[in-house]
């Protein structure tokens, strides 16, 4: 199946989710795709939607190979293999790099305000879960702040789905794809998602 675009993909997997929506329900996307997609979600069950924003940790040599994953205030996720792609000095170098990235789009599309999502049924959402990493650290980040995180997206990666099972109590997908090569194989319109997009679907909620 092929999404035409990010809002058909998003009022796709809407109806994935009926089952579990009640009144304290948070849509929590991942910038940029994942807002347009969330934003589908949060208008289909008239809920609010806010950001948490993650980027990929990559090795020095190879800039597009993501290998675990950071969030603004700093919260991390590594793979175990992740000894094989960085030295000590490098990783933290790479963590200090990308942390200080994640912290300035964290303020430009929600600013300094602090999360209250202690009884939010909370719903992750991202346009496309391949490798996982940008996910799995929003789990690790949601750990302290709620007991009720969900994960949703339109497509999924098989492994992956198994693997995110473990970490949230929902895991909620259009597709999940056995053999996955890239996100922007199941959208006929996979353009990139501008700041000012984002910020403008952001105001709706403000």
């Amino acid at each position: 199946m092929m999404f035409s675009d990010r809002v058909d993909a998003g009022n796709r997997l809407a109806l994935k989710m009926a089952d579990i929506i009640d009144e304290n329900t948070l849509v929590l996307a991942i910038p940029r795709g994942g807002v347009v997609i969330g934003h589908q979600i949060a208008k289909h069950y008239d809920l609010q939607l806010d950001v948490i924003v993650s980027k990929k940790l990559t090795p020095p040599e190879n800039p597009e190979f993501g290998i675990g994953a950071i969030t603004y205030d700093g919260v991390t996720y590594l793979p175990d293999s992740y000894t094989k792609y960085f030295t000590q000095a490098s990783l933290q170098n790479e963590i200090s790099i990308k942390k200080a990235e994640v912290e300035e789009r964290q303020r430009k599309f929600r600013g300094n305000s602090e999360y209250d999502l202690a009884n939010k049924n909370v719903i992750v959402v991202d346009d496309g879960i391949a490798t996982g990493s940008t996910v799995l650290v929003v789990a690790e980040w949601l750990k302290t702040k709620t007991s009720h995180a969900s994960i949703a997206s339109p497509v999924v990666a098989a492994d992956m789905f198994e693997l995110l099972n473990q970490k949230f109590q929902n895991v909620f997908a259009v597709e999940t794809p056995t053999n996955f090569m890239s996100i922007s194989d199941f959208y006929a319109n996979f353009k990139q998602v501008s700041d000012e997009e984002v910020l403008d679907i952001l105001k709706k909620y403000a």
